[in-house]
């Protein structure tokens, strides 16, 4: 459960695992909002039915989602029918867990209010504000995971036809909790807005940077190599490290920094969500080396 992206990952004690078969129903509008479901491996379609019989698709879940939460909070039918898009791993939470898991964590909650707002103002606001809205992070700016896994996925299979290389950067920025336990939210707000404009800095025109999730942080560059992905990370690693932050003396390293994981496309992976796991996989290996560096192809391979 480590490498799903924000606190979500928090909920794995509470529920089971099953796996899914291509094309399995979790469940179909109508159906009682009895539980939640929190993805672990592969992709979810949530689809509607028009009146007419014609199933619409309206978005696409990747490792980290909750679905089902809105009917599992206010105990109506679900509105809309989740299926597997190809074999799946999924963690099921009955819903009286997940409500009382909620009341505990006031910052899950807020994660979930913004969701849903994204969710409200896409069927509301004027076209070209609401996709705006809708693909950003409120606090940060950047795009927002559900846009970045879109994207992703588009941009591969671009680079499948062109045979362009495509690199992913992943960070964390390190001891974030201490910083919160110590300091609060309020203090952390700013101190994730301020990263999330040093990586804007480093990116180039045309890169996608995204909040990943909680005190995660991705960037997809397109046309990029190894070497290109590795001196991206390590600019923008040395840019945190060199920034200054409010209270940063009492984290454990004694300043605030970032680790990070590179991984690349066709080299390490060949579709995005083996390469999100690549990159993932390398952003947990620089937290075990100490924090504060950046693993990718080259250094693995010393």
């Amino acid at each position: 459960m480590h490498s799903l992206p924000g606190s979500f990952s928090d909920l794995g004690p509470l529920g089971r695992e099953v796996e899914l078969d291509a094309g399995a129903v979790l469940w179909k509008e109508g159906d009682p909002g009895d539980h939640v479901i929190l993805l672990v491996e592969g992709r979810l379609e949530v689809s509607h039915q028009t009146p007419d019989g014609e199933e619409i698709t309206i978005r696409h879940l990747y490792p980290g989602a909750v679905a089902g939460e809105m009917a599992a909070l206010d105990g109506q039918a679900r509105s809309a029918t989740v299926k597997a898009h190809g074999a799946a791993r999924v963690l099921l939470i009955p819903a009286g867990s997940f409500r009382e898991f909620l009341r505990s964590r006031p910052d899950l909650l807020e994660q979930l209010f913004w969701l849903q707002v994204e969710r409200v103002r896409s069927l509301t606001w004027r076209v070209s504000r609401t996709h705006h809205k809708a693909i950003t992070d409120p606090l940060t700016g950047l795009y927002n995971y559900g846009f970045f896994r879109e994207r992703l996925a588009l941009e591969l299979e671009r680079a499948q036809l062109t045979g362009d290389p495509v690199a992913l950067a992943m960070f964390d920025i390190d001891h974030f909790k201490h910083y919160n336990d110590s300091h609060g939210h309020q203090e952390g707000n700013p101190v994730l807005q301020k990263v999330a404009e040093l990586l804007r800095q480093t990116g180039r025109r045309g890169d996608v940077l995204a909040r990943y999730g909680g005190e995660e942080f991705v960037a997809l560059l397109y046309g990029a190599i190894a070497s290109d992905a590795w001196r991206f990370a390590e600019s923008f690693r040395q840019s945190v490290s060199a920034q200054g932050f409010a209270g940063e003396s009492s984290q454990p390293l004694g300043r605030m920094s970032v680790s990070s994981g590179v991984a690349t496309f066709p080299l390490d992976a060949q579709d995005d969500i083996a390469l999100v796991k690549v990159a993932d996989t390398r952003l947990y290996r620089a937290k075990e080396k100490g924090r504060n560096c950046t693993i990718g192809p080259e250094t693995e391979a010393r």
